[in-house]
């Protein structure tokens, strides 16, 4: 009777607290993806990420907050680098991208979350739902979402000239285990 007592709180208890008021950084996993060109593609990589999920109040609503360095975001190139977050970012008075999601998630379970709030870009903020896939494996969480970010929406000139004239999409994958 005790060891299965033990089974189920291990089962039920220990992943809650997993979920509780956590931090999930670059160590974590990835969040990169590409920038496009009429001729090519290119990497977008950011380097330095936070996100970090709050415990659940009474109500089993959590604050999901991330956090991207503009200083740490890469292209491949160190040229483009700099021109982004000189002239196209303004990284002096928006040093960070962030989203802030206010969700009802009193426990976390397998599959497929959404996350509807606020994605701000440049001083700029616009609604925007994250959806994310959670798998649990040997005792740890995954975490893995695609999204869609249209620079235009949030005032971004595209920058470049003929072939090398930059599109109104940058696709990111977010992968990160914990």
């Amino acid at each position: 009777m005790k060891l299965k007592n033990l089974i189920v709180i291990t089962m039920t208890i220990l992943p809650l607290l997993s979920w509780a008021n956590i931090t999930i950084t670059e160590a974590n996993g990835s969040f990169e993806g590409l920038g496009h060109a009429r001729t090519h593609d290119f990497p977008v990589v950011a380097r330095i990420f936070t996100v970090t999920v709050s415990n659940a109040d009474t109500t089993g609503n959590r604050v999901i907050e991330v956090e991207v360095s503009v200083n740490d975001l890469h292209t491949g190139n160190a040229m483009r680098d700099a021109h982004m977050r000189m002239s196209v970012l303004d990284r002096k008075k928006h040093p960070l991208i962030t989203f802030k999601s206010n969700v009802n998630l009193p426990e976390i379970m397998a599959g497929e979350i959404f996350l509807s709030g606020n994605l701000q870009v440049n001083g700029i903020t616009k609604p925007y739902t994250l959806v994310l896939d959670l798998k649990q494996q040997k005792g740890k969480w995954n975490a893995t979402g695609s999204f869609l970010i249209v620079p235009t929406d949030f005032d971004l000139p595209l920058v470049g000239m003929g072939p090398m004239k930059v599109l109104d999409k940058v696709h990111l994958n977010l992968n990160v285990s914990f």
